[in-house]
């Protein structure tokens, strides 16, 4: 007993001993592949690879543990786009080299990656890209490039924009589901599928109007990057002419048909590099830990707002927006007073209605302050996400930017045909008041509960209509007139005055300093994003 407390003390230590020591190894690997990473050759080649999910700020996404060998950052859009514009001026960097076959993220986001590698090539430098295989926004993507190579057993699959929806009410009816539906604007497609078996005509418009919309904005790129009439693009897109290699290349939408090894040899002869010298690529991520970027200067801020994802009331995540994570974030900002503008760059499908007014009013008191409010539209700027920004002095929109949806809608389930018919439960209920229980799924809803359910449902969408109507400086028929729930492209959005500017954030930046009367300033980013211990250590 009396040697049991020296050895446990002994045991204790080592045990704290061998854990010290697991962590300094591992922040020192860390630390020397940092070192490693902090310098690169001249002659490089930004090799590019842009398929994953592109967050608007860095990290506003789940990533992968250090310990799991993974990347330790999610690039943002906008760091992608300065690191663009840092590389165009970077003498070390003699061009790039795309390298995709499909991509994860929206239009908008596209079309700002496109306009930046198309600020690129005003530099001199060039642009090549390659791929196996490319989706069709890959390709428009990569149509910027100088030269497009493409393996020669693969294809470009460009053939238009379509949807299929599925529609469940069938389904739902056979099991004994029945939903109760709330809807106000008659364009508001979201619940059509558990309440109709094909798509309403107003539904069909507003999608066909869209779609055409999009693949107008495709078909112009594609035209003036590819030097081909936009009836010739029409064309190939009408007969799939881009399904193998060679139909591609008959057709001009590449410029060569090449192996991968084949690829090497001209970039070698492109950078005047001997047969069997490797090529110096240096990836974005990489690029990112070394690359000189333009210091912003001021005294003066102008706060860039991220507003990414469905609109939750309550929740704090990563990747979602709540009042709870940014009415504290929009008081500090507004209570700074080295801030002197606020962008609010919206990237949403939309969301809780509740939360969307909470963020809505602390907006307008930032406005109240006497800060600029310039808000810009991302993949999607939709119902809640347009709510959230229809107070903005500004909105700036990219041509293919989703946004309107000004509609309202609730549902709610009843399976009490399942439960009676099919499974053999019912249920018995005592209540002191009429609305005593609540709207339960385990009950039919009376008259009047709809009847409520419905006035609350018209009460919400004519506040929206007010935000916008206010906000936008439009009548409240007007503003019923473009609402009842229909999405527009940002290029009909700018038509009928729910936009103002068609741009990218850097344009909604520029505007906002405009607005501030500055000149000189910083730019700061909401929300930060929490780091892991060890990361926090690398990046100090």
């Amino acid at each position: 007993m009396k040697s049991f407390f020296p050895t446990f003390i002994a045991s204790f230590l080592g045990v704290i001993a061998a854990f010290a020591l697991g962590l300094f190894i591992i922040i020192l690997i860390a630390i020397t592949g940092i070192n490693q990473e902090e310098s690169y050759s001249s002659d490089s080649v930004l090799k590019l690879n842009l398929e994953e999910f592109i967050p608007e700020k860095t990290d506003n996404i789940p990533q992968e543990s250090l310990f799991t060998g993974g990347p330790t950052e999610s690039l943002g859009l906008r760091r992608i786009l300065d690191l663009l514009n840092s590389a165009s001026s970077d003498n070390k960097i003699k061009g790039i080299l795309l390298e995709n076959n499909s991509i994860s993220y929206g239009q908008a986001t596209l079309l700002s990656l496109m306009q930046g590698l198309q600020k690129f090539k005003e530099s001199g430098k060039f642009i090549y890209s390659y791929a196996d295989n490319h989706s069709q926004s890959s390709y428009l993507l990569c149509s910027v490039a100088d030269s497009m190579f493409l393996n020669p057993q693969g294809g470009v699959d460009l053939r238009g924009y379509g949807t299929s929806i599925p529609f469940f009410k069938n389904m739902f009816d056979k099991i004994g589901i029945e939903y109760n539906i709330f809807y106000a604007g008659n364009f508001k497609s979201a619940t059509e599928p558990f309440r109709l078996t094909e798509m309403s005509e107003y539904n069909k418009l507003q999608t066909r109007t869209f779609l055409t919309d999009m693949k107008d904005i495709m078909v112009e790129n594609l035209a003036k990057n590819r030097k081909l009439s936009q009836e010739k693009i029409e064309l190939i897109m009408s007969g799939y002419e881009g399904r193998t290699a060679k139909k591609a290349l008959q057709n001009a939408m590449v410029d060569e048909l090449f192996y991968k090894d084949q690829l090497d040899d001209f970039m070698r002869a492109k950078l005047g590099i001997k047969e069997g010298k490797k090529i110096k690529y240096i990836s974005l991520s990489k690029y990112n830990k070394v690359a000189k970027l333009n210091d912003e200067t001021g005294d003066d801020k102008i706060a860039i707002v991220n507003a990414e994802g469905e609109i939750i009331y309550g929740s704090n995540e990563s990747g979602i927006i709540s009042e709870k994570k940014y009415l504290d974030i929009l008081t500090k900002i507004r209570n700074d007073k080295k801030i002197k503008a606020v962008v609010l760059r919206v990237n949403s499908p939309g969301g809780n209605a509740f939360s969307s007014e909470l963020i809505w009013r602390e907006l307008e008191l930032i406005k109240k302050s006497g800060k600029p409010l310039i808000a810009s539209f991302g993949d999607y700027a939709a119902s809640g996400g347009y709510y959230i920004a229809s107070g903005a002095d500004k909105i700036v929109s990219q041509p293919n930017t989703l946004t309107g949806s000004i509609g309202v809608f609730m549902m709610f389930p009843n399976a009490t045909k399942l439960l009676n018919e099919k499974i053999g439960v019912n249920f018995d209920t005592i209540k002191t008041h009429e609305f005593a229980t609540g709207f339960s799924p385990f009950n039919n809803l009376t008259g009047r509960e709809k009847e409520l359910l419905q006035e609350s449902t018209s009460e919400i969408y004519d506040l929206f209509i007010e935000r916008v109507s206010k906000g936008r400086k439009l009548s409240i028929d007007s503003t019923k007139s473009i609402a009842q729930g229909r999405v527009w492209t940002g290029r009909k959005a700018i038509e009928i005055g729910l936009v103002d500017k068609l741009g990218d954030l850097n344009d909604a930046i520029a505007l906002a300093a405009e607005k501030a009367g500055i000149k000189k300033y910083s730019t700061v980013e909401y929300p930060f994003i929490k780091d892991d211990f060890l990361n926090k250590i690398i990046k100090k």
